[in-house]
Protein backbone atom coordinates (compact mmCIF):
# COMPACT_ATOMS: atom_id res chain seq x y z
CA UNK A 1 0.00 0.00 0.00
CA UNK A 2 1.82 3.70 -0.61
CA UNK A 3 3.03 5.78 2.08
CA UNK A 4 0.36 8.84 2.11
CA UNK A 5 2.94 11.94 1.26
CA UNK A 6 1.60 15.75 2.92
CA UNK A 7 3.40 17.78 0.55
CA UNK A 8 4.91 20.86 2.41
CA UNK A 9 7.80 22.86 1.94
CA UNK A 10 10.10 22.39 4.68
CA UNK A 11 13.93 22.52 3.33
CA UNK A 12 14.25 26.22 3.80
CA UNK A 13 17.58 27.64 5.07
CA UNK A 14 15.84 28.58 8.51
CA UNK A 15 14.24 25.15 9.28
CA UNK A 16 17.36 23.49 8.44
CA UNK A 17 19.62 22.37 11.68
CA UNK A 18 23.00 24.53 11.74
CA UNK A 19 26.38 23.01 11.47
CA UNK A 20 27.28 23.30 14.78
CA UNK A 21 24.21 21.21 15.64
CA UNK A 22 25.56 18.48 13.17
CA UNK A 23 26.86 15.28 14.86
CA UNK A 24 31.04 15.82 14.77
CA UNK A 25 31.51 13.22 11.86
CA UNK A 26 34.59 10.88 10.08
CA UNK A 27 35.09 11.31 6.83
CA UNK A 28 37.29 8.15 6.58
CA UNK A 29 35.34 6.21 4.06
CA UNK A 30 35.31 3.27 5.55
CA UNK A 31 34.08 5.08 9.24
CA UNK A 32 31.21 6.47 7.23
CA UNK A 33 29.76 3.24 5.54
CA UNK A 34 30.54 1.17 8.35
CA UNK A 35 27.96 3.76 10.03
CA UNK A 36 25.24 3.96 7.28
CA UNK A 37 26.15 1.80 4.33
CA UNK A 38 23.31 -0.74 5.84
CA UNK A 39 21.17 2.00 4.99
CA UNK A 40 22.32 1.94 1.18
CA UNK A 41 21.25 -1.87 1.33
CA UNK A 42 18.01 -1.45 3.22
CA UNK A 43 17.12 1.45 0.34
CA UNK A 44 18.43 -0.88 -2.30
CA UNK A 45 16.20 -4.33 -1.14
CA UNK A 46 13.07 -2.03 -1.06
CA UNK A 47 13.48 -0.20 -4.82
CA UNK A 48 15.95 -2.45 -6.35
CA UNK A 49 15.30 -1.04 -9.81
CA UNK A 50 15.41 2.41 -8.61
CA UNK A 51 19.41 3.22 -9.74
CA UNK A 52 18.99 1.08 -13.12
CA UNK A 53 19.77 3.56 -15.22
CA UNK A 54 22.85 4.83 -13.65
CA UNK A 55 24.24 1.15 -12.92
CA UNK A 56 23.35 0.07 -16.84
CA UNK A 57 25.25 3.58 -18.20
CA UNK A 58 28.15 2.12 -16.08
CA UNK A 59 28.06 -1.32 -16.92
CA UNK A 60 27.24 -0.63 -20.76
CA UNK A 61 30.51 1.38 -21.04
CA UNK A 62 32.39 -1.68 -19.37
CA UNK A 63 30.39 -3.99 -21.47
CA UNK A 64 32.07 -7.37 -19.58
CA UNK A 65 32.15 -10.41 -21.30
CA UNK A 66 32.43 -14.07 -20.51
CA UNK A 67 35.79 -15.16 -19.09
CA UNK A 68 36.56 -11.75 -17.82
CA UNK A 69 38.22 -11.04 -14.34
CA UNK A 70 36.31 -7.80 -12.82
CA UNK A 71 36.66 -6.33 -9.55
CA UNK A 72 33.90 -3.66 -8.44
CA UNK A 73 35.61 -1.29 -6.01
CA UNK A 74 34.56 0.23 -3.86
CA UNK A 75 31.51 -2.77 -4.11
CA UNK A 76 29.29 -1.30 -1.10
CA UNK A 77 26.46 -4.03 -0.93
CA UNK A 78 27.94 -5.98 -4.50
CA UNK A 79 25.20 -3.55 -6.24
CA UNK A 80 27.55 -3.34 -9.80
CA UNK A 81 28.47 -6.80 -9.14
CA UNK A 82 24.55 -7.47 -9.21
CA UNK A 83 24.43 -5.85 -12.38
CA UNK A 84 27.34 -7.62 -13.80
CA UNK A 85 25.70 -11.26 -13.01
CA UNK A 86 22.37 -10.76 -14.13
CA UNK A 87 23.82 -10.09 -17.60
CA UNK A 88 26.18 -12.69 -17.86
CA UNK A 89 25.70 -15.10 -14.45
CA UNK A 90 28.64 -17.16 -13.60
CA UNK A 91 30.89 -16.65 -16.95
CA UNK A 92 32.32 -14.20 -15.43
CA UNK A 93 34.62 -14.15 -12.35
CA UNK A 94 33.97 -10.75 -9.79
CA UNK A 95 35.84 -9.66 -6.92
CA UNK A 96 34.15 -7.00 -4.59
CA UNK A 97 36.63 -4.92 -2.71
CA UNK A 98 34.65 -3.01 0.33
CA UNK A 99 35.97 -1.70 3.12
CA UNK A 100 33.30 -1.32 5.06
CA UNK A 101 32.73 -4.91 6.58
CA UNK A 102 28.97 -3.49 7.57
CA UNK A 103 28.00 -2.34 4.20
CA UNK A 104 29.50 -5.79 2.72
CA UNK A 105 27.35 -7.75 4.47
CA UNK A 106 24.73 -7.83 1.63
CA UNK A 107 27.38 -8.71 -1.02
CA UNK A 108 25.88 -12.20 -2.66
CA UNK A 109 28.30 -14.98 -1.27
CA UNK A 110 28.72 -16.14 -5.11
CA UNK A 111 31.79 -13.38 -5.16
CA UNK A 112 34.80 -13.07 -4.12
CA UNK A 113 34.59 -9.99 -1.13
CA UNK A 114 38.09 -8.76 0.23
CA UNK A 115 38.10 -5.72 3.06
CA UNK A 116 41.14 -4.05 1.21
CA UNK A 117 41.93 -0.57 1.42
CA UNK A 118 41.27 1.13 -1.63
CA UNK A 119 44.58 1.95 -1.80
CA UNK A 120 46.12 -1.41 -1.04
CA UNK A 121 44.66 -3.95 -2.95
CA UNK A 122 45.06 -7.46 -2.16
CA UNK A 123 45.39 -8.55 -5.64
CA UNK A 124 48.56 -9.42 -8.05
CA UNK A 125 50.20 -7.27 -10.49
CA UNK A 126 48.04 -7.77 -14.16
CA UNK A 127 45.70 -9.72 -12.62
CA UNK A 128 42.23 -8.63 -13.45
CA UNK A 129 40.63 -7.43 -16.76
CA UNK A 130 38.89 -4.20 -15.68
CA UNK A 131 37.62 -2.50 -12.57
CA UNK A 132 34.37 -1.03 -12.16
CA UNK A 133 33.86 2.11 -9.70
CA UNK A 134 30.14 3.51 -9.30
CA UNK A 135 29.95 6.56 -7.10
CA UNK A 136 32.28 6.07 -3.85
CA UNK A 137 35.06 8.04 -5.26
CA UNK A 138 34.19 11.11 -4.02
CA UNK A 139 34.82 9.66 -0.09
CA UNK A 140 38.30 10.15 -1.11
CA UNK A 141 40.28 13.16 -0.61
CA UNK A 142 42.89 12.23 -3.04
CA UNK A 143 42.52 9.65 -5.21
CA UNK A 144 45.70 9.34 -6.73
CA UNK A 145 46.65 6.81 -4.85
CA UNK A 146 43.66 4.80 -5.83
CA UNK A 147 44.24 5.00 -9.42
CA UNK A 148 47.67 3.94 -8.94
CA UNK A 149 46.29 0.48 -7.42
CA UNK A 150 43.84 0.44 -10.54
CA UNK A 151 47.35 0.47 -12.73
CA UNK A 152 49.10 -2.29 -10.80
CA UNK A 153 46.25 -4.72 -10.63
CA UNK A 154 44.68 -4.64 -14.28
CA UNK A 155 46.49 -5.95 -16.90
CA UNK A 156 47.75 -4.56 -20.37
CA UNK A 157 44.74 -3.88 -22.55
CA UNK A 158 42.09 -4.23 -19.08
CA UNK A 159 39.97 -1.13 -18.27
CA UNK A 160 38.31 0.94 -15.89
CA UNK A 161 34.59 2.23 -15.78
CA UNK A 162 34.19 5.28 -13.30
CA UNK A 163 31.19 7.20 -12.65
CA UNK A 164 30.96 10.09 -9.94
CA UNK A 165 29.31 12.91 -9.16
CA UNK A 166 30.78 16.55 -10.83
CA UNK A 167 31.37 19.05 -8.74
CA UNK A 168 29.08 22.84 -9.17
CA UNK A 169 26.38 20.74 -10.27
CA UNK A 170 22.72 20.04 -8.76
CA UNK A 171 23.67 16.21 -7.70
CA UNK A 172 26.89 18.12 -5.96
CA UNK A 173 24.63 20.48 -4.43
CA UNK A 174 21.35 18.05 -2.98
CA UNK A 175 24.38 16.15 -1.48
CA UNK A 176 26.79 18.82 0.16
CA UNK A 177 23.98 20.84 1.09
CA UNK A 178 20.95 19.12 1.80
CA UNK A 179 22.23 15.80 2.61
CA UNK A 180 25.02 17.48 4.80
CA UNK A 181 22.09 19.35 6.81
CA UNK A 182 20.03 16.29 7.52
CA UNK A 183 22.17 13.57 8.10
CA UNK A 184 24.11 12.64 11.33
CA UNK A 185 27.19 12.12 9.50
CA UNK A 186 27.06 14.79 7.36
CA UNK A 187 28.22 14.87 3.58
CA UNK A 188 31.25 16.02 2.56
CA UNK A 189 32.07 14.43 -0.96
CA UNK A 190 34.78 15.73 -2.66
CA UNK A 191 33.71 15.91 -6.08
CA UNK A 192 34.65 15.83 -9.56
CA UNK A 193 36.15 18.54 -12.42
CA UNK A 194 35.58 17.94 -15.94
CA UNK A 195 38.69 16.41 -17.12
CA UNK A 196 39.81 15.35 -13.65
CA UNK A 197 39.35 11.03 -14.41
CA UNK A 198 40.66 11.44 -17.92
CA UNK A 199 43.57 13.19 -16.57
CA UNK A 200 44.24 11.40 -12.93
CA UNK A 201 43.82 7.76 -14.66
CA UNK A 202 46.26 8.76 -17.37
CA UNK A 203 48.81 9.46 -14.57
CA UNK A 204 48.36 5.88 -13.55
CA UNK A 205 48.98 4.41 -16.69
CA UNK A 206 45.46 4.17 -18.12
CA UNK A 207 44.85 5.90 -21.68
CA UNK A 208 41.43 7.75 -21.61
CA UNK A 209 39.04 6.75 -24.40
CA UNK A 210 35.62 8.62 -23.15
CA UNK A 211 34.20 11.29 -20.11
CA UNK A 212 31.17 13.11 -19.95
CA UNK A 213 28.20 13.85 -18.06
CA UNK A 214 25.46 11.94 -18.31
CA UNK A 215 21.67 12.11 -17.34
CA UNK A 216 20.45 9.20 -15.09
CA UNK A 217 17.51 9.44 -13.78
CA UNK A 218 16.29 7.65 -10.62
CA UNK A 219 12.94 6.03 -11.60
CA UNK A 220 9.70 5.36 -8.64
CA UNK A 221 6.42 4.16 -8.62
CA UNK A 222 5.67 7.63 -7.12
CA UNK A 223 6.60 10.81 -5.06
CA UNK A 224 6.22 8.58 -1.44
CA UNK A 225 8.17 5.92 -2.26
CA UNK A 226 11.07 8.69 -3.84
CA UNK A 227 10.84 10.05 -0.81
CA UNK A 228 11.53 7.15 1.44
CA UNK A 229 14.19 5.75 -0.76
CA UNK A 230 16.59 8.51 -0.32
CA UNK A 231 15.89 9.23 2.99
CA UNK A 232 16.59 5.71 4.06
CA UNK A 233 19.74 5.51 1.40
CA UNK A 234 21.04 8.68 2.63
CA UNK A 235 20.83 8.08 6.25
CA UNK A 236 18.10 11.75 6.81
CA UNK A 237 16.59 10.45 10.29
CA UNK A 238 16.81 13.84 11.24
CA UNK A 239 14.43 14.86 8.39
CA UNK A 240 10.60 13.92 7.95
CA UNK A 241 9.93 12.13 4.76
CA UNK A 242 7.90 14.82 3.72
CA UNK A 243 10.90 17.56 4.24
CA UNK A 244 12.97 15.24 2.36
CA UNK A 245 10.58 15.25 -0.54
CA UNK A 246 10.88 19.17 -0.32
CA UNK A 247 14.16 19.28 -0.15
CA UNK A 248 14.35 16.71 -3.28
CA UNK A 249 12.09 19.40 -5.07
CA UNK A 250 14.22 22.30 -3.90
CA UNK A 251 17.78 21.20 -5.31
CA UNK A 252 16.71 18.28 -7.96
CA UNK A 253 13.89 18.32 -11.10
CA UNK A 254 11.53 15.91 -10.06
CA UNK A 255 8.82 15.23 -13.46
CA UNK A 256 5.80 12.69 -13.50
CA UNK A 257 6.84 9.69 -15.88
CA UNK A 258 4.12 6.73 -17.83
CA UNK A 259 4.72 4.37 -14.81
CA UNK A 260 5.57 6.78 -12.01
CA UNK A 261 7.95 9.23 -11.38
CA UNK A 262 11.66 10.08 -11.52
CA UNK A 263 13.86 13.07 -10.54
CA UNK A 264 17.16 14.30 -12.73
CA UNK A 265 20.34 12.90 -11.25
CA UNK A 266 23.48 13.39 -13.48
CA UNK A 267 27.40 11.75 -13.10
CA UNK A 268 30.43 11.81 -14.85
CA UNK A 269 31.40 8.95 -16.78
CA UNK A 270 35.13 8.05 -18.16
CA UNK A 271 36.58 5.01 -19.82
CA UNK A 272 39.96 4.25 -20.25
CA UNK A 273 42.55 1.15 -20.93
CA UNK A 274 45.35 0.46 -19.64
CA UNK A 275 48.84 0.85 -21.69
CA UNK A 276 51.10 -1.97 -22.01
CA UNK A 277 53.35 -1.40 -19.37
CA UNK A 278 52.68 -3.34 -15.85
CA UNK A 279 53.19 -0.60 -12.76
CA UNK A 280 54.55 -2.82 -10.06
CA UNK A 281 53.37 -2.43 -6.49
CA UNK A 282 56.80 -1.30 -5.69
CA UNK A 283 55.42 2.56 -5.88
CA UNK A 284 54.18 1.75 -2.66
CA UNK A 285 57.48 1.83 -1.13
CA UNK A 286 58.46 5.08 -2.82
Amino acid sequence: MPVELRIIRASTKEERPSLDQKTSHPQNYEEIFEARGHLYNEAGSRCPQARERERGALLDMLAPVAGEVICDAPAGGGYVADGIRARLGDRVRVICVEPARRFASAINPAFEIRHDAMDALTLEDASIDAVASLAGLHHFADKRPVFREWGRVVRPGGRVAVADVQADTDVAAFLNTFVDAWTPGGHDGIFLQPGELSESLATAGFEPMSEELRQVPWEFPDEATMAMFCRTLFGLTKATVEQVHAGMKDYLRVEATATGVRFLWRLRYALARRGGEVISDQWRQQ
